[in-house]
């Protein structure tokens, strides 16, 4: 059996790679898949995870996965200091980032870049569709062709096949970079060939490699370098990595109308909103940080009087 768990935040498709993965192995490899999330808080930009089982035989086992040959992470700021522990003997990590790491175990791969060039906006999931393909015996190519058409409406199935081709073709040059062919392709074993991407790990001579030349492949990065955001699971007021994007509206407060009951303040998870004071220390009005706001929306569903509302981020932007 091939396991795949996938880390990424809300609004990135972690589940529905999880699902095109799945379907590549159950509708085009005649394997058995099974595919499904969990979740925290329900909302973009949030941390999400995903998981992929494929095997020859029926899958019985639908617990969470807690090793996996194959950890995805479609944000770079989810990987902790034990991402290693959910690797099975033998795994890979997927990153997407444009950094990279002297670790023959990480493939770095940018595919918010890839998926700009080819969708015009950076999400990252099918990227790993194609990158998968060029390290697992799992599935081809092909098989995740299939997996996108069965799973996407038709006008996205073109673009993400083309981003998933894309990203294949980045990995199977570095592989040949590295002298690596691909072996016959076996559903049975699926076996998960750990590959070391040009530029990675240690030369010869013990000194370190520079910077791959194959585009969108990094691979330059040491986590003990302190660059990783830490953006999650922060008391109100600590956040230091700023909204990535994700927030599809934002909460917009009526200063007339706000009675400063603080509800919103005392109920906002990332602590987004803040006091104003006046020149003698007294509480004037309330404010939101939008560098930090993910427009969750509770501060509108906890107000009593209904002076915060959720406003779409198009039509704030356009104003």
């Amino acid at each position: 059996m091939v396991e795949v768990i996938w880390h990424a935040r809300g609004g990135q498709g972690a589940f529905t790679a999880a699902r095109c993965l799945g379907a590549a192995a159950a509708l085009s490899a005649d394997a058995h898949a099974l595919a499904f999330p969990t979740f925290g808080p329900e909302r973009r930009g949030a941390p999400v995870c995903a998981y992929t089982k494929i095997s020859d035989s029926p899958i019985g086992d639908r617990s969470v996965v807690r090793q996996a040959d194959i950890v995805i992470y479609l944000d770079e700021t989810l990987m902790t200091e034990e991402w290693a522990s959910e690797l099975a003997p033998g795994g890979v990590v997927l990153l997407n980032t444009t950094r990279h790491m002297d670790d023959a175990r990480i493939i770095c791969l940018d595919a918010d870049a890839i998926s700009r060039d080819i969708l015009g906006r950076a999400i990252p999931n099918t990227a790993f569709l194609g990158a998968i393909a060029a390290i697992s015996d799992a599935v081809s190519l092909e098989d995740v062709h299939v997996g996108i058409e069965a799973t996407m409406p038709a006008r996205l199935q073109d673009p993400n096949i083309r981003i998933a081709d894309a990203a294949a073709a980045v990995v199977e040059r570095s592989k040949a970079a590295c002298g690596e062919e691909r072996a016959p392709r076996t559903v049975e074993t699926g076996p998960v060939r750990t590959v070391a991407p040009a530029g990675m790990g240690e030369r010869r001579d013990g000194g370190r490699q520079g910077a791959s030349n194959t585009p969108y492949l990094r691979t330059s990065f040491d986590a003990s370098d302190g660059g990783f955001a830490r953006s999650t699971c922060f008391e109100a007021g600590h956040l230091v990595s700023k909204n990535a994007g994700w927030r599809s509206s934002r909460p917009v407060l009526d200063d007339v109308r706000c009675t400063k009951c603080l509800n919103c303040y005392q109920l906002c998870p990332d602590g987004t909103i803040y006091k104003v004071r006046d020149a003698n220390g007294d509480l004037e009005a309330l404010s939101i940080d939008y560098a930090f706001c993910k427009g969750c929306g509770v501060c509108a569903e906890v107000c009593p009087v209904s002076c915060i509302s959720m406003v779409p981020e198009a039509e704030e932007v356009s104003a």
